[in-house]
């Protein structure tokens, strides 16, 4: 039978997540480095076809303006010798994010389950202890969401071509595509925080791959309100930063090297904060829900 700790109100587990995220801004940091080398693998061979190839032609201006399926298509034409190898790149570029996601994710989530400030050491140490058995639970993830992708979207797309004859105005099919779509990021969302309870379990108790889904899907059920209240809040604070960023480009641009270099700051700015909100949400989940039996 689960008990909780302590009944823990969510303005204490929300200050409590800032405050422990502030203190580990140098693990942030860490994971921002490695996010930034892996961006600039694939963004230096990007530069360069754009420089030998693409960068010579005016055909990418063509795409500027709106969709047309014959620029596109003339466009892969002229360009496809040097975007191949992009692709090829950037599918391995995918294996290895996700590998080294599975690192940071241990390296956070142990440093987020101390009572006490967690160091760089805890990190390092979390990533490579815990990396195979988060690899395995990372992969049955996996396949649960391609299985839910799969029942949410098949049928969609059987039904997609015959419901714009059967209705009389297309808008039912779209609020349909729009309720779909909720439904479907609400199922991801429950699907991360079983996953993330059964990283924290697996964490704390030291227990096999099996129990630690099983006792991490009990935790999830148990407190499930708040920690998908908890999810909202700080992904409505990702939302915010966008929205600034947003802001702050439409009334400056990009119209001078000055104000090109200042948004490239703000833009890895926002690239490390949203390292540091992903921190901030893994303690509050640490702190607000850890459990014993």
């Amino acid at each position: 039978m689960l008990q909780r700790y302590n009944q823990k109100s969510m303005l204490d587990i929300f200050r409590y997540s800032f405050s422990k995220g502030r203190q580990q801004w140098k693990i942030a940091a860490i994971v921002y480095f490695f996010q930034l080398c892996l961006a600039l693998t694939l963004g230096l061979q990007v530069l360069a076809v754009f420089e030998s190839s693409i960068g010579n032609s005016l055909e990418i201006n063509k795409l500027l303006h709106n969709y047309d399926h014959t620029v596109i298509s003339d466009f892969l034409k002229v360009h496809g010798a040097s975007i191949t190898p992009l692709m090829g790149q950037l599918r391995w570029l995918i294996i290895i994010y996700l590998i080294f996601a599975v690192f940071i994710d241990a390296g956070l989530i142990a440093v987020a389950s101390k009572q006490k400030e967690g160091n760089a050491l805890t990190f390092w140490q979390g990533g490579a202890n815990y990396f195979f058995p988060f690899l395995k639970i990372a992969l049955i993830f996996l396949a649960l969401a391609a299985l839910w992708t799969g029942i949410i979207f098949m049928p969609t797309l059987s039904y997609l071509m015959p419901s714009l004859e059967y209705f009389p105005n297309e808008k039912y099919t779209v609020w349909g595509i729009f309720a779909l779509i909720i439904l479907y990021l609400l199922g991801l969302s429950f699907l991360f925080l079983w996953s993330l309870s059964s990283r924290f379990w697996k964490i704390k108790y030291e227990v096999s791959i099996f129990s630690s889904l099983k006792k991490g899907w009990q935790l999830f059920r148990t407190n499930k309100r708040k920690m998908g209240t908890l999810l909202a809040l700080f992904f409505g604070l990702q939302v915010f930063l966008v929205v600034i960023y947003w802001t702050l480009e439409a009334f400056l641009g990009m119209t001078s090297p000055f104000l090109i270099i200042f948004m490239a700051l703000i833009q890895q700015a926002f690239a490390f904060f949203r390292v540091m909100i992903r921190q901030m949400f893994y303690s509050g989940v640490g702190y607000g829900f850890l459990i014993k039996t």
